[in-house]
Parts: C-alpha cells; sequence; structure tokens
C-alpha cells in the first residue's frame, strides 16, 4: 500500500492506472484531475468504454477524501456514461466547458458543426469542502466557461494548457495537499502542482510519455521561485 503521508513532493509510477490505483489507501487524496481516454477511436490508447470508464471512477471515489474534489474531461459527444455514473455516485457541482478559442477546433465532417470546446465534469463525494471556495480563490475565472487557447507545441496529443490545469488546483487545494492525476500524460497536472506547492501522485501506461512526463515534473520540482510563476503564465 502506497505510504501518501511520506511523499515529500511527487510519486510516480508506470503501469495500469486500474491496478495502481488499488494501492492508494482509502480516504487519502485531496484533489484529483483526470484527463481519461475518451471512448473514441482516435488513438489506440483512447479506445475504451463505460464499464472501463466505471471502474478507474470506483476506485476515485474510494480513495477521495470526504472534501475532496474531482475534475473529469471528458469529449463531448461521449460523455453521458460517465456523467450519469458521476451523478449517481458523487455530487456534480458544475459541468465546465473548455473552450478553445483562437481559431481553434475539431472537425468530424462536412456534416457536423464544428467542435471548439470540451467538457470537465467538476464534483465532490460530500458537500464539504473547497467548492463553496471557488469564488474566493480564482476570482474571474469562476465562471464556468474558460476560454484558454491550448498547447500548441504538444508532447502529448491530448495534453492540456497550464493556465487550465491551475485555476483548478487553485480553486480546490491547499498548499501539501495531495493531487492524483491517473493518466498523467504530458505531465502538466504534476508540474503545476508542485509549482504551486501541493504533492502529486501520478501514473502513466505508456514509456513515451511516462519518460517525458517525468522529465517535466523532475524540472518544475527543481525550478527556483521565478522560473515556476514564469511558467504559470
Amino acid at each position: 500500500m502506497l505510504e501518501v503521508d511520506k511523499i515529500s513532493d511527487f510519486f510516480i509510477e508506470k503501469g495500469d492506472a486500474l491496478e495502481l490505483l488499488k494501492s492508494i489507501p482509502d480516504s487519502s487524496i485531496d484533489l484529483v484531475i483526470a484527463d481519461p481516454p475518451y471512448n473514441s477511436k482516435s488513438y489506440e490508447w483512447d479506445c475504451k468504454d463505460d464499464e472501463w470508464q466505471f471502474k478507474w471512477l470506483e476506485e476515485i471515489k474510494r480513495i477521495m477524501k470526504d472534501n475532496s474534489s474531482l475534475y473529469c474531461f471528458f469529449a463531448p459527444l461521449l460523455m453521458y456514461g460517465v456523467e450519469g455514473w458521476i451523478r449517481k455516485n458523487l455530487i456534480l457541482k458544475n459541468i465546465l466547458v473548455w473552450f478553445y478559442g483562437g481559431g481553434l477546433c475539431m472537425y468530424y465532417g462536412d456534416d457536423r458543426y464544428r467542435l471548439a470546446w470540451e467538457a470537465i465534469f467538476y464534483a465532490t463525494k460530500s458537500g464539504k469542502g473547497m467548492s463553496k471556495n471557488v469564488l474566493f480563490r480564482v476570482g474571474e475565472s469562476s465562471f464556468d466557461v474558460f476560454k484558454v487557447n491550448p498547447v500548441l507545441d504538444k508532447v502529448h496529443p491530448s495534453q492540456k494548457p497550464v493556465k487550465l490545469i491551475r485555476n483548478f488546483i487553485l480553486a480546490s487545494s491547499n498548499e501539501g495537499d495531495i493531487v492524483l492525476d491517473p493518466f498523467f500524460g504530458s505531465g502538466t497536472v504534476g508540474v503545476v502542482s508542485l509549482m504551486l506547492g501541493r504533492r502529486f501522485i501520478g501514473f502513466e501506461l505508456y514509456d513515451e510519455y511516462f519518460e517525458i512526463g517525468k522529465d517535466r515534473i523532475m524540472k518544475a520540482k527543481n525550478a527556483g521561485f521565478i522560473d515556476r510563476w514564469m511558467n504559470l503564465e
């Protein structure tokens, strides 16, 4: 069993999140930010289904503290199974919108409107906790639509912007808290967690992305104060 209390800065491991999550003790995580496979056929690692989603979500519910929060990205046209599970098993506070901005979009054919946003489920395990402090903590970023330009020079196909992740960590955690990303990909959640004085746990299945994420997280750990804040802009 992972000794969460003894993590001084971060703990990352390569492997299947469904198995690795079982090593985390009950009620030990302060904040979860997850960008799971979207049940699409865009990439090999994206080809999952709702039953698979429900398995990792069950583990997330088990390890969340009573006052902890979950932010879960998902594709708008494929999100309804996951939304239903969250509504039934957690307290859904918002369905947030990440609007890409900058004229960027996803193109699915001439017979469809172009997609320029992603859904983010914001949920808590109980009615308590950081949710009541969103307006105080992030000010003008407390609206449910975030217009943040995507990362152009990506090291992972689904890499999320630092600015977007920063809002969620500031709103829903305190310094020293444990932030978990079960599918860390490019490592952005880990990078921002360390830069904001949080501790981080992350899992990644694929060798290439594990090494990329590890390198970025190590650089964040070793960054000086000025570098940290410049990189959060």
